[in-house]
């Protein structure tokens, strides 16, 4: 495992802990079908990050990672949807299993360099699920303008603050970015 996989690991359970506690501030406040599309984006996203990630670590070994990212994204996603309601847990849940099944297969047909830019899209879709709190929180209430400068500041200052953390992280893979072409001899 190395230190790129740490990270991805690190920033998954940062996304779930964040997931979780958004959930318990603004859950009143949002309906059954944004309750849906949240629990189901962000299960489906952290699913095909935990796949991805268990059949790079594990590779040659795809039914080991698809029980891993099948189990790992399922539980990751039950967690990160739990407070929503029972039926958002469910769905949540189910797209845990099956994006962690497809992120378990597309990581067998790639290589690693692939599954590395792959993990870094992902990551980057796991985090920002979390933006759909404050909108759909926002969007209940209806609002004609703009109600301060801090309302506009504070998503972008949040966007360079992830921006920056996935930078970082990215520095951490320690594979070559391609490697050279082979030459046969004949």
């Amino acid at each position: 495992m190395s230190d790129f996989h740490l990270f991805v690991l690190g920033a998954l359970l940062l996304t779930v802990i964040s997931s979780f506690r958004l959930t318990r501030k603004w859950c009143d406040f949002l309906s059954h079908s944004q309750r849906m599309v949240i629990s189901m984006f962000s299960g489906t996203a952290i699913g095909l990050t935990v796949g991805l990630m268990a059949s790079s670590i594990l590779p040659d070994s795809f039914y080991s990672s698809t029980l891993l990212g099948f189990f790992g994204g399922a539980a990751l996603a039950a967690v990160s949807a739990g407070k929503l309601g029972t039926v958002s847990l469910l769905e949540g849940l189910t797209a845990g299993m099956m994006g962690g099944m497809m992120g378990a297969m597309l990581g067998e047909m790639v290589s690693y360099t692939e599954a590395v830019m792959f993990l870094k899209l992902l990551i980057t879709l796991s985090i920002s699920s979390l933006l759909l709190y404050p909108v759909f929180f926002h969007a209940s209430f209806r609002e004609d303008s703009i109600p301060s400068k801090k309302w506009l500041i504070k998503p972008f200052l949040i966007f360079l603050a992830a921006l920056f953390l996935l930078l970082g992280g990215s520095l951490l893979d320690s594979a070559p970015a391609s490697k050279p072409p082979t030459h046969q001899a004949h």
